[in-house]
């Protein structure tokens, strides 16, 4: 009798052991400055672009760089959150970095950054930064923000990590755009519309699609939680805006 119950509790616990357990829901982080934040970046865009993840929250601070952040409430944040399994961590330097350090200092930082933000758990995405829509003519842009997407690049590279190509991504969207189209994409669009470096959101929704799509085709893991807008996305390829939004 006795071997009999034992063998059901043995039975029972293999049964157990083989019922697969729910896969959590992975969160998103995204981290950096201002050309990430809600309400001047890409961020919010890339947040309504997804569907089923536990959490998409903005850790993005306006001005900071990749030393600077680290001194904001958001860091504690991203501390905190990191430790729920599969969160991953978008990070997105290079526009204030640019204007206080050198490419090597900024590869240092970037580096050093990213491998705590690993460290703490989280899983991280480096990304290039976003284009500013700076023009030399109408279909030619001025970009000086090559050299420290490139030092992302090779943090990326030498981490093992994966990259989002947004600054040639973006550049090339608004060189096809042109930039009397791309103006429309100006934070102060309805004024002045001189800040060609920050979005509004109009800006969220094309260049968050652009941020979706890159998710989508080079993080396979999110994949199936980005939402698809092939309508979007073949206007952002073609270098068109859609006509609903003109």
């Amino acid at each position: 009798m006795f071997q009999g119950a034992l063998f059901g509790l043995v039975a029972v616990a293999a049964l157990v052991g083989a019922i697969p357990h729910p896969k959590v829901a992975p969160s998103v982080l995204t981290i950096g400055d201002s050309t990430v934040t809600s309400d001047a970046g890409w961020g919010a865009g890339f947040c309504e672009d997804t569907k089923g993840l536990a959490n998409c929250i903005n850790l993005s601070v306006s001005g900071r760089t990749t030393i600077s952040w680290q001194a904001e409430p958001e860091y504690q944040t991203m501390l905190t959150n990191c430790k729920t399994p599969e969160t991953w961590a978008t990070i997105q330097f290079g526009h204030n970095d640019q204007k206080v350090m050198n490419t090597s200092y900024f590869a240092q930082n970037l580096e050093s950054l990213t491998l705590k933000i690993q460290n703490a758990g989280c899983k991280p995405i480096l990304v290039t930064s976003l284009a500013r829509r700076v023009f030399s003519s109408e279909h030619v842009t001025s970009d000086i923000l090559g050299p420290y997407a490139n030092e992302t690049i090779n943090v990326a590279a030498k981490l093992k990590l994966p990259l989002l190509p947004l600054l040639n991504d973006s550049l090339a969207y608004i060189t096809k755009l042109g930039k009397t189209q791309s103006m429309l994409f100006n934070w102060d669009s309805n004024s002045t519309n001189k800040d060609t470096t920050h979005l509004n959101s109009l800006g969220w929704k094309y260049f968050g699609r652009i941020v979706a799509d890159e998710v989508r085709t080079l993080v396979p893991a999110l994949s199936k939680y980005i939402i698809p807008d092939s309508a979007l996305s073949a206007a952002i390829a073609n270098g068109t805006i859609l006509p609903q939004d003109l």
